[in-house]
């Protein structure tokens, strides 16, 4: 594993703990740990300035994202100074993310202290969180008071439910592209990964597990295992949406009967959960965002400038509101730069096609979470580890980065490829002006095939030249 590597892995592990230690009371430790790594990218950048090809489309979209938002603060000059610098700087940390320190995570040096750092973060997170619950120390949700919500590493029981899932599907990649069995620890590792999502008591990262198990399953199961999921999975979503966790949502038709989007107004009578009150936020930030279309109300500006004084929790809206119509336009670029690292996933074998399917179940999850519930800048512990996710998708199972033994042989000649014999033939005699073949070779894929170099020998240099060669093996 590079230092370079080592280094960023040590710097996301800071920024782990710093969000541990913020939690037990060390003021802005999480703020000097994200500042920490993004000085550490920006010298790395300096010292050796690379564009990485593979992340290009998405850095791209960070930059442009970046130069609008300079823009737009340049054409709001009363916006808050504080959230424009802020929402620039993680934009920033963000492109070096994708361009330097995910092609670092994506190679195969890093898996193990990848496998590790996963494994830290799901067993610490999830004996936090059952600690929270059990001292009602967690979250405390206004509308539910009764209700302790854990956070586990992070400030929010979204948060920490969105990176417990990217942890355990990270992890699950890693597993399966190792070939590893599922022994007792692995279950137990995952055992107490779902019950600190579901201490969580977040019904957007449950979502997102869901989608995961449900594309895992998907791809494992052949024709008539895909007609009996699409009947029964329904119901199970449904059955759920009846349970007391989202008993809330039932006031919903009411709500929309009584609302009107063309004036939208915050009436207490019928805004009683967290889905309805963002529909009113999302209708007045749409009519506040069409007053400046072009370059929006600032960066960082969608919380203070907002009729609110909230987030968005629509990264398309948040966008339109604080960038304009550039602003999401380069939002539509990152996502196509997301897109773009989820089709280049390989799927050669059975262990590649099950990790892409998790993969991209989180991102679509992850796509729908931004759009109803969070927003994408706020969640750079999240990111990271979405970058994580990726790398580990992104990894050649190890039936196919399997070494091979070294071969050794009696003959110091390989004989070209239009003189290989060919798979199927038999071996025939060869005019007697060419050198004699002595042990042809069958290349072939299947390891139950034992691989022989195919070498050439001139009689008249080598003493013994009827002697075969062998293989490392014999």
């Amino acid at each position: 594993m590079t230092r370079n590597a080592q280094i960023v892995m040590g710097l996301v592990a800071l920024r782990w703990l710093a969000g541990i230690a913020e939690n037990l009371g060390v003021p802005n430790a999480s703020e000097g740990a994200a500042l920490a790594l993004l000085v550490c990218l920006v010298l790395t950048a300096l010292w050796r300035t690379r564009i990485e090809w593979t992340t290009g489309l998405l850095s791209a979209g960070f930059l442009g994202w970046i130069l609008t938002a300079v823009a737009s603060a340049g054409a709001n000059p009363d916006a808050a100074t504080g959230p424009a610098l802020a929402l620039i700087g993680l934009l920033t940390l963000y492109l070096l993310l994708a361009n330097n320190a995910y092609p670092l995570l994506a190679t195969h040096d890093a898996q193990r202290q990848l496998g590790r750092f996963l494994v830290a973060f799901i067993v610490v997170g999830s004996l936090l969180a059952m600690s929270q619950n059990l001292t009602n120390l967690g979250f405390v949700d206004p509308t539910r008071p009764d209700l302790t919500r854990a956070i586990g590493s992070d400030v929010h029981p979204v948060s920490f439910g969105i990176q417990m899932v990217a942890a355990l599907v990270a992890f699950a990649c890693l597993r399966l592209k190792q070939g590893g069995r599922l022994g007792n620890g692995i279950v137990a590792l995952w055992l107490i990964g779902g019950i600190a999502l579901y201490l969580t008591y977040a019904r957007t990262a449950w979502a997102i597990g869901g989608l995961c198990f449900f594309a895992l399953i998907w791809s494992r199961s052949g024709q008539v295992g895909k007609t009996v999921m699409a009947l029964f999975f329904p119901g199970v979503a449904l059955a759920a949406a009846r349970t007391d966790r989202f008993e809330d949502l039932k006031s919903m038709p009411e709500f929309l009967q009584s609302f009107s989007f063309g004036n939208p107004v915050f009436d207490y009578r019928f805004v009683d959960n967290s889905l309805s009150w963002r529909i009113v936020n999302w209708a007045q930030g749409w009519i506040q965002a069409q007053e400046r279309p072009l370059l929006g109300w600032g960066p960082g500006q969608s919380a203070t400038a907002s009729n609110f004084a909230l987030e968005m929790h629509n990264i398309f809206l948040e966008c339109f509101f604080e960038g304009g119509i550039f602003g999401l336009a380069f939002l539509l670029v990152v996502i196509a730069g997301l897109v773009r690292l989820h089709r280049q996933l390989p799927k050669a074998t059975a262990a590649d096609r099950h990790s892409r399917a998790m993969a991209n179940g989180f991102g679509i999850g992850l796509l729908l979470a931004v759009t109803v519930s969070t927003s994408l800048v706020d969640q750079l512990m999240s990111f990271i580890l979405y970058l994580m996710v990726l790398a580990a998708a992104g990894q050649p199972s190890a039936a196919i980065n399997r070494p091979q033994p070294e071969l050794r042989g009696c003959c110091p000649h390989r004989v070209s490829d239009s003189e290989r014999i060919r798979p199927g033939t038999q071996r025939t005699l060869l005019p007697a002006h060419l050198p004699r073949l002595l042990q042809p070779v069958v290349p072939s894929s299947d390891p139950r095939h034992r691989r022989f170099r195919c070498e050439l020998a001139d009689p008249r240099s080598l003493p013994g030249s009827g002697e075969p060669c062998r293989s490392a093996s014999e």
